[in-house]
């Protein structure tokens, strides 16, 4: 049988004020037409299917959507984990109910790990949400002296599974987990300041793959240990170079492809002078960092490039200080500037200091009139 390994769609995720929704439809679009294609019969998602634990309705409909055309339209298995991002309990909500409908979630960390059968029983899916070290002590007490740290309690867990898998099986493993030496993006934010819960790759011994989620690089760590990384471009850096998609598993033979998947938007940094940026033409429909290597990057600046490109990000350009660096201004603070803050940074561009508090108490006046006007308008 085929499977398709995916994880971190971060669904509900916010770009500035909107969202990615559209680029993750498309993703979802696509992954869709490989299940045709392919014939896959099972979807397994290595967690951080959300953002975070309190996402909006659109985020939840997104999913909706998602698993009921895996595992209605398609009749395709889902078998998905919690990830760090994830509120474990609202994502495995009615989790037995939706058993028969193919749709198998793991919410949190359980003593005797079931794993889910597939092809007849010769296939076996064991789904390890994200958890701490402390559940393991809480789950397993009569070890505790041996789960001193977060690698002793993944070890632990993984060794429960082994003594009770059945070698005459394939054997495969889903776990949200960063594995020391694996590739970061500037994206993996938790698990840049979540080092101490790194594992080496030899807690995963003996499962013919292991499942990854987490890191956003797709990337090989060993033969039989995969990330399938994000399926959208979450970060500028080094994620704007990578390709992104799933990889498909062929359980008869364990062969391992990646398989690319098109992207509905880019994402690039560009540098040039503001004459060479405003010509371009084929940048409207990316998420876009622009240098401007030759303009102070002003509010007056951004306001005008993202006319021509709606989804520009950030804008770097001059410093107003006498260097040769470049200074940047998000639009994701730009739009959550109230008034005040705009005039603040205005008049620090252009007159170089911040305004009396007298100034600021007649801004404050004008500002208020000018709503009351606008409101019996």
């Amino acid at each position: 049988m085929k499977l398709i390994h995916t994880s971190d769609w971060h669904f509900g995720m916010p770009i500035g004020t909107g969202s990615y929704e559209d680029s993750q439809r498309y993703f979802l679009h696509h992954l869709y037409d490989l299940i045709r294609r392919e014939q896959v019969e099972a979807v397994l998602c290595a967690g951080d299917i959300y953002d975070s634990g309190v996402v909006g309705a659109d985020a939840i409909a997104l999913y909706n959507d998602a698993a009921t055309t895996l595992c209605g339209k398609l009749g395709v298995q889902l078998i998905a984990i919690a990830g760090n991002h994830d509120s474990a309990a609202r994502l495995a909500v009615c989790r037995e109910l939706l058993k028969p409908a193919g749709l198998h979630v793991t919410g949190r960390l359980e003593r005797e790990i079931q794993p889910v059968m597939l092809s007849g029983g010769q296939v076996a899916v064991y789904p390890l949400p994200f958890f701490g070290r402390d559940e393991v002590i809480a789950l397993y007490p009569e070890e505790r002296e041996h789960i001193r740290t977060y690698e002793e309690a993944m070890a632990l867990v993984c060794d429960k599974i082994r003594a009770t898998m059945n070698p005459n099986c394939r054997n495969i493993l889903m776990a949200h987990a960063f594995v020391v030496d694996a590739e970061l993006s500037e994206s993996d934010r938790s698990a840049r300041v979540g080092y101490a819960t790194a594992v080496s790759q030899e807690v995963f011994r003996g499962f013919d793959y292991v499942a990854l989620g987490h890191i956003h690089k797709p990337q090989i760590i060993d033969r039989h240990i995969r990330y399938s990384g994000s399926p959208i471009k979450y970060s500028f850096g080094s994620e704007e170079q990578q390709e992104k998609g799933v990889v498909l598993i062929d359980t008869d033979t364990m062969t391992q492809t990646f398989v690319p998947l098109p992207l509905l938007r880019d994402r690039k940094t560009v540098t040039g002078t503001y004459d060479e940026l405003i010509t371009r033409t084929d940048l409207a429909g990316d998420y876009l960092r622009l240098q401007v290597t030759d303009r102070y990057p002003g509010l007056e600046l951004l306001s005008d490039l993202r006319q021509r490109f709606p989804y520009l990000l950030e804008l770097a350009g001059k410093s107003l200080e006498e260097s040769e660096s470049l200074t940047a201004l998000s639009v994701e603070e730009l739009e959550r500037m109230d008034e005040t803050d705009i005039m603040l940074k205005f008049m620090a561009e252009n007159f170089g200091y911040d305004p009396t508090e007298e100034q600021l108490t007649l801004f404050r006046e004008v500002l208020a009139w000018s709503q009351e006007e606008g409101d019996k308008g």
